[in-house]
Formats: structure tokens, C-alpha cells, sequence
């Protein structure tokens, strides 16, 4: 009897330690860029092993302890919300403790730990999500879709990183008013100011590394759109030329609020206010939304 207790006493604490180990060996979560903007779908995942697969951004830290997970190759710098530093279509992933990540211009596959917060890391992006305690290794792409194939001709050429910059102008002229100006008087104290008209067609005339001058010239859309459709050809960059082509109409619309003076001014303020500011707030969104999600669209 005291034998047959000790095998049923033996056989529960195998199966005990079985389903514990079934428990412990789950596989991690494939997640995509798409899902990526959706914050619901992200707390769901809040400290939960996860896998993602994408490319290094060449700024990534030298040190290797992070880096900045992309889903297209060949990009310099992460994506941010235009005027912001906050991360758009973009993880930035941390090594393990005790490990580094070696840069590589091949897709790679990372595994690890997602970690919902408030983060700035030392470049001063921020962002509410990060994948943390991350491994990573490259991936084979043999098999690549002629799709994806053409995504990737994108890349390479550069247009899809301008299209992206493309943004913070066409921000700035629909909201320039909400742009400050600054220097530092004699005191050593420094004076900011809302833009004055004159300040934004100057902006607009300065070829400068801080002014417009390309970007309000009467080729840069066209330019734009015809580097697209050289390098494309192929599905789904039609979507990518009608946004280019909204953002274009939306570009002239503002430039004509400025130009016709469809603007008030607040001498209590002193600041300017556009007669058409919340329309053209929304449209802009509403093209560079579209714009997001077109760049999530192609995943490995």
C-alpha cells in the first residue's frame, strides 16, 4: 500500500512539474508594425515576450546596448511624429543585460520583453513602449515577395525617408503660427517669439539648412511624386503617389492662406491666428495617417 501511495505521490509531482514546464515554454508573440499603433494592442502585450522583425536604423548607439528597429532598410534616422521627437513606426529595442547588438544592414528578428512607460532615451526620442531583455538574429530572405521586393527598391533610392521629411514642412505651413522664434539678448536671457508672417515667408525663401527654400519650390511635390513612380511601378505605390498628390493640394491650399492673408492677429497674445487653422489641422493629420499606415503595410 505504502508503495502504490509513493508511485501516485510521484506520478502528480511529474505531471506537476510537466504542466509547469508547458507553462514556462510558451512561445513568443509575433508582432507586427501594423499592430504596433494600436495601444490597445500593445498594453495587452504589456510584459509579455514578444517577436519583431525589421531593420537597424544606422543611428543606433554605438554601444549596442539599443537599437532602433525599423520595418524598411537602408534609413539613417528614426521616424518621429513631424515637430516631436516621439517615435513613429519605429521600437527602439534593448540588449539583454550583459549583451550588446552588433549593427547589421540584414533584416533581423528580435525577441523580447515588451515594456509599456515614459521613456527618452540619450537621443531625446521618446516614446510609451520599448522591447526590453531582446535578442536578436537575422533573417533569411530568400523568399521575399515581389512585393516587398519593390518596397524595398523604395528604400534604397531614399524617397521614402524625404516623403517622411516631407511631413515637418507641410506641418509647419499649415501651422505656423504655433511655431516660436528665439534669441538671447544682452543679459544672456532668451526671448521667444510666435511667428510673424514675414518670419515664415522669409523661411520659405532661405535655402539654408534651417529654412524651406526646397521644399516651397514648384518642383518638390512633382519631384516627389515622379521618383515614386520611376522606382515603383508595382502594387500598392499608387496609395503612396495619391497621398503624396493630397499633400500637395493641402501644401498650396496653406500657402494661400499665408499668401491672401487669411490670418488674424491677437495683440494681447501677440500671435497670430489662422482663419482656416482647424480644417487645415485635420487634414494634415488625416493625410499623414494615411501615410503611416501605408509605411506599416509591407512586414517580412
Amino acid at each position: 500500500m505504502k508503495k502504490l501511495l509513493s508511485i501516485i505521490l510521484l506520478l502528480a509531482l511529474a505531471a506537476a512539474v510537466l504542466t509547469a514546464c508547458a507553462g514556462g515554454s510558451a512561445e513568443a508573440r509575433k508582432l507586427s508594425f501594423a499592430e504596433s499603433a494600436s495601444i490597445e494592442t500593445l498594453n495587452s502585450l504589456n510584459g509579455k515576450s514578444v517577436t519583431l522583425t525589421g531593420y537597424m536604423a544606422t543611428l543606433s548607439p554605438l554601444s549596442g546596448e539599443y537599437i532602433y528597429l525599423m520595418n524598411l532598410p537602408y534609413q539613417s534616422c528614426p521616424f518621429c511624429v513631424p515637430n516631436t521627437q516621439q517615435l513613429a513606426n519605429t521600437m527602439a529595442v534593448y540588449a539583454a543585460k550583459g549583451s550588446k547588438f552588433s549593427y547589421t544592414d540584414r533584416p533581423v528578428r528580435i525577441t523580447g520583453k515588451l515594456q509599456m512607460g515614459d521613456f527618452t532615451d540619450e537621443y531625446g526620442y521618446t516614446y510609451n513602449y520599448r522591447i526590453v531583455d531582446a535578442k536578436s538574429e537575422t533573417v533569411d530572405l530568400s523568399t521575399v515577395s515581389e512585393e516587398y521586393a519593390t518596397y524595398q527598391s523604395l528604400a534604397e533610392d531614399g524617397v521614402i525617408a524625404d516623403v517622411n521629411a516631407m511631413f515637418d514642412y507641410l506641418l509647419f505651413v499649415c501651422q505656423w503660427t504655433e511655431y516660436q522664434g528665439g534669441y538671447t539678448d544682452e543679459n544672456g536671457q532668451r526671448i521667444s517669439y510666435y511667428l510673424y508672417p514675414g518670419d515664415v515667408e522669409n523661411a520659405l525663401e532661405d535655402d539654408s539648412g534651417y529654412g524651406y527654400a526646397a521644399e516651397a519650390s514648384a518642383d518638390y511635390y512633382p519631384g516627389l511624386i515622379a521618383r515614386v513612380k520611376a522606382v515603383g511601378g508595382g502594387s500598392g505605390l499608387s496609395e503612396l503617389t495619391a497621398i503624396l498628390e493630397d499633400a500637395q493640394a493641402l501644401e498650396r491650399r496653406a500657402r494661400s492662406e499665408l499668401s491672401e492673408k487669411r490670418y488674424v492677429y491677437d495683440d494681447a497674445a501677440d500671435k497670430y491666428f489662422l482663419n482656416d487653422a482647424e480644417a487645415l489641422n485635420d487634414q494634415f493629420y488625416e493625410i499623414y495617417g494615411r501615410f503611416t499606415q501605408w509605411l506599416t503595410q509591407y512586414e517580412l
